[in-house]
């Protein structure tokens, strides 16, 4: 017999089923009349069991399994019941004593040892956070069983509103704790004193985490530090830790201050692995056993070009539905063509286009459009998807007076719809190129990235890296992208930091896709923000028009940059392009070159332009001068990353080689490219904020009075903070 036990009362005898209540190791057996038995853990109760006593009998309230059931039995002995109910509260006070002091070995571990990973909140949910609601619904009962401390821990975390806000309010506990138990690190890691938003972004290391970094606040700091941090605190070693860099300028950059800041931080360590995509994919293949031969297309673009002016003559005069898709996708008309013929002239076509030094033209696009296919790893399906939703912009582009006439094209063509026979073309062209390597036995640029994530995914190779570290995430395509998921998912648990800027992404054009900055959540997964918006290089004039310009786009993250260096007047300047009542831009930079060197003699100055043909006049000019030292001349896109005293940005003009450019993308490049927001001219805006933020002290832009930019134009009608140094300007 059980040495706890109730039976029906008299009157249970004849209105309860039951014959026998009990406790037998640890779990409560109900033994009904029909020599049936049903059992319960009584550690798997969800509360304390209740006692009603009645007037002739007693009952037993139960609480139990996952939903919190409520169970009756009634019709219970009054003697018997009281002293069964004591010692099941007995048996499930000692059970939850044990889960709750699981749950606070458990909260320490995950999150007050570490950052809670978002990982790790579903197991604290199971097993933290739902003791805490449960002990929120019947508080007054539990604190009579269990010790004081125990009621307190319950207490705090029932505090919160809800799951998240716990999540919230541990996680800020544990930046607090380590900002107060690493001051010392991080005041003394970097040559300067670590921001507070630096701090936080090297605290944070949830499974994965965001830190945008606007212009000159630091985000290399936060790399090395963060970097740093891990080994010396032996949450990784310096092996477990891997270092991506956009290029190799970059990676050789960090490691040396890595270098550097460990010795300073005397910390006795090697450099963890720091890499280009592309090193890292040539290491994995190697590990993999793979060939690793480069191609002589990736040194010699002449070889790669001359191949595809090969295989297009080849394929248009084989095909003639390539042709067609050929001549409809051509950028230009053709000058002359015989329109008599029902079919097209293959040959005649391509010597005409030769002769004119179009051939050269359009077989650089479809290189842009190979390009474009392999860093978004399309798919034969995707590149036919992707033309098909450009379809409608295709067809107007092809009637237009920019295209064909319609003379050219038969009744048949008319009414053709081009993209399925310029998705063929494509398609074929990808996979010549692609038999072209094998034949070559050897490997590209792409393909390092492609393999190795293949090589990875097939288990291929060990991936050791606990902590994975990205440089200018902004500019991340989808086919490096998929070697991080691929190493994300195979490697132990990792970590995966992404560093960059959204208001600084301006390389679609070689597969940056800014979507999964601006949408990572979506697609890359939830995480942990951290926003640098202290500026150490520019002043809070540069920063009040760059960042107001720059945030009109409503897809780019809001930032409230704040600038170490304050100034009371205006320090981007806008200037006409005359010079002594004749339009002259070289003329004019060395004016504003003579203007800034007779107060700072010895300032470094960039001149900075959309595009190079125009830098070359004004340099080759300003050295003709002997104007032309401390003076650098670089194109927007090459000047990102770097920094000067004073910069001059020209060429800001309407026209098709203006800024923004009125030349659109070919609508074939165009779908093939990854998607970007419909804001007008989106990435154009983004590349003048790079231009404005290179300069330390002002920014000068010289434009066409007659002719301004569209955002020159907006820049004066919208009465942004600038010094407006001439008088041509009008709204």
């Amino acid at each position: 017999m059980a040495q706890y036990f109730a039976t029906p009362s008299w009157l249970g005898r004849f209105f309860t089923r039951i014959k026998l209540l009990s406790i037998e190791q640890e779990s409560l057996v109900i033994e009904f009349k029909n020599a049936t038995k049903q059992s319960f853990l009584i550690k798997d109760f969800n509360d304390f069991s209740q006692l009603q006593n009645r007037i002739f009998s007693a009952q037993i309230n139960l609480t139990l399994g996952e939903n919190s059931a409520h169970t009756t039995i009634s019709f219970l002995n009054k003697a018997q019941a009281k002293a069964l109910n004591i010692a099941i509260n007995q048996y499930f006070s000692q059970a939850l004593e044990h889960k709750i002091n699981n749950a606070k070995a458990l909260l320490k571990r995950t999150a007050l040892d570490e950052y809670l990973r978002d990982s790790n909140t579903t197991i604290l949910s199971a097993e933290v956070f739902s003791l805490s609601k449960r002990y929120q619904q019947n508080h007054n009962v539990w604190q009579g069983y269990l010790p004081s401390n125990s009621s307190q821990f319950l207490s705090v975390l029932a505090s919160a509103k809800n799951k998240n806000d716990a999540i919230a309010q541990l996680r800020n506990k544990y930046e607090r704790k380590q900002l107060a138990q690493r001051a010392d690190f991080y005041n003394n890691v970097e040559s300067n004193p670590l921001t507070n938003e630096q701090r936080l972004a090297v605290i944070r290391n949830n499974d994965k985490n965001l830190v945008l970094a606007a212009a000159g606040t630091g985000k290399t700091s936060v790399m090395v530090a963060k970097t740093l941090d891990l080994i010396a605190t032996k949450q990784a070693m310096p092996e477990q830790i891997l270092v991506l860099a956009y290029n190799k300028t970059a990676a050789q950059e960090l490691k040396t201050r890595f270098i550097k800041r460990a010795q300073q931080a005397k910390l006795s360590s090697k450099s963890p692995e720091v890499l280009t995509f592309h090193a890292l994919g040539l290491q994995l293949l190697q590990q993999a056993g793979k060939g690793c031969n480069i191609s002589p297309f990736v040194s010699d673009f002449g070889a790669l070009s001359s191949w595809l002016t090969s295989w297009l003559s080849e394929q248009v005069q084989a095909q003639p539905v390539l042709l067609s898709a050929f001549i409809a996708m051509l950028d230009k008309p053709l000058v002359s063509c015989d329109t008599h013929k029902s079919k097209f002239n293959a040959t005649q076509v391509l010597a005409i286009l030769k002769d004119s030094g179009q051939l050269k033209h359009e077989v650089d696009k479809y290189l842009k459009c190979l390009a474009a296919i392999r860093a978004e790893q399309l798919t034969d399906s995707e590149i036919t998807q992707r033309l098909k939703r450009q379809n409608n912009q295709l067809n107007t582009v092809q009637l237009s007076t920019n295209q064909l006439n319609t003379s050219q094209v038969n009744s048949n063509q008319k009414s053709t719809n081009h993209h399925s026979a310029a998705a063929q073309l494509l398609i074929a062209m990808h996979r010549a190129y692609k038999t072209q390597l094998i034949a070559q036995n050897c490997i590209d640029f792409d393909d390092m990235i492609l393999q190795a994530t293949q090589a990875v995914n097939k288990q291929q190779v060990n991936v050791p890296w606990q902590h994975i570290l990205v440089d200018e995430f902004q500019d991340i395509s989808a086919a490096r992208m998929a070697l991080l998921n691929s190493l994300i998912k195979h490697g132990h648990k990792v970590r995966f930091t992404a560093v960059g800027d959204d208001w600084q992404s301006i390389y679609r054009f070689s597969g940056g896709n800014l979507a999964l900055t601006t949408r990572f959540n979506e697609l890359v997964g939830s995480h942990s923000l951290t926003l640098l918006q202290k500026t150490f290089r520019y002043n809070n004039s540069i920063s009040d028009v760059a960042g107001r310009f720059v945030m009109q786009n409503p897809e780019q993250y809001k930032k409230l940059i704040i600038t170490h260096t304050q100034v009371a007047e205006p320090q981007v300047i806008l200037l006409d392009d005359v010079y002594q009542g004749k339009k002259s831009l070289e003329l004019k930079t060395q004016q504003t070159i003579n203007t800034i060197q007779k107060h700072h003699a010895n300032a470094s100055i960039a001149v900075l332009s959309r595009y190079r043909y125009t830098l070359n006049k004004v340099q080759q000019h300003l050295a003709s001068q002997q104007k032309s030292a401390n003076v650098a001349f670089l194109t927007l896109h090459s000047a990102k990353g770097l920094e000067a005293d004073y910069c001059i940005i020209i060429g800001l003009e309407q026209g098709k080689f203006g800024f923004p450019s009125s030349q659109q993308n070919n609508p074939l490049l165009e779908a093939l490219l990854p998607s970007q927001d419909t804001f007008a001219y989106s990435e154009e805006r983004r590349l003048l904020y790079v231009g404005l933020t290179r300069a330390k002290h002002k920014a000068y832009l010289i434009a066409d009075a007659k002719q301004p930019s569209l955002f020159v134009k907006e820049l004066i009608n919208d009465n942004y903070p600038i010094h407006i140094a001439s008088t041509l300007f009008s709204k």
